[in-house]
């Protein structure tokens, strides 16, 4: 199938090989910065974790593109995301979209909204199977400064009469809207969506610790890897299960595993 593409472009069969990473690390870049950059979080400040089958494989390139210091790759990353499931709750969104001043004046409507929707989000559960009364309400408001199009997702706090916060929702905005866009304005405040999501408290697998013996930490082979811009490398191969815990190795290096390769 490589060499399809290769004798399309004209090039080698490990050029295009190379071509293909690239583009994947650029899409994978791409959608980071959608849930850091763009949303006002800096990337330096956080450790990337990579799961999935191929996740560890561009772990590093896509950390040194970003500036994050540290990588995590978890035990068995290849069946992380099955692991994911069996760790959520079922969970539902319901959304409306309605143009609302957000005020103490509208505080009422605001109330009715919400609690339609929050009684719609149990009947839903409860038609499903669930027990209604053990069902989670979070809500959030799509919030923008008057006249503007972007909105901004807030949480929203509720009392024991489920009367919302407004004043505490609309400082809250304030507070999201100049981290994602630097700055705040003292116009009025408009919701535009509520959003209500309902989910349900589940059983999950608990957690366990356990001694991690690992091995001598000796390589089972070199051998010569194509870094891209760093060029062709002689590297370390380990195997993952045979590494000591808490001694560290050096690149140029290829850990392997099941269902996993991570490169250093």
């Amino acid at each position: 199938s490589m060499q399809k593409i290769a004798d399309a472009l004209g090039v080698s069969i490990e050029d295009a090989a190379l071509g293909v990473i690239r583009i994947a690390n650029a899409n994978m870049i791409n959608a980071l910065k959608l849930v850091s950059v763009r949303r006002g979080y800096d990337p330096r400040d956080f450790t990337l974790i990579a799961f999935g089958g191929g996740g560890a494989m561009h772990a590093a390139a896509l950390a040194k593109e970003l500036h994050v210091g540290r990588v995590l790759i978890p035990q068995a990353p290849g069946h992380f995301s099955a692991w994911g499931m069996l760790m959520t709750d079922p969970m539902q969104d319901f959304i409306r979209t309605t143009l609302v001043a957000s005020n103490d004046q509208n505080r009422p409507r605001m109330d009715e909204i919400f609690g339609g929707m929050e009684d719609e989000a149990r009947r839903f559960f409860s038609g499903a199977g669930y027990d209604a009364g053990k069902v989670r309400i979070d809500r959030f408001l799509d919030m923008r400064y008057h006249g503007q199009e972007h909105t901004v997702r807030v949480p929203v706090s509720v009392d024991a009469e489920r009367h919302v916060n407004v004043a505490e929702a609309n400082e809250r905005f304030h507070g999201l809207h100049e981290r994602a866009y630097t700055y705040r304005l003292a116009s009025a405040i408009e919701i535009v969506n509520f959003h209500v999501v309902g989910s349900v408290p589940t059983r999950k697998p608990a957690l366990r610790s356990f001694a991690v013996e690992g091995g001598d930490g000796t390589t089972k082979s070199r051998r010569t890897v194509d870094y891209d811009e760093w060029g062709h490398l002689d590297s370390a191969i380990y195997e993952r299960s045979n590494l000591k815990p808490g001694v560290p190795i050096h690149g140029p290096a290829v850990i392997e595993e099941p269902a996993a390769t991570t490169v250093v």
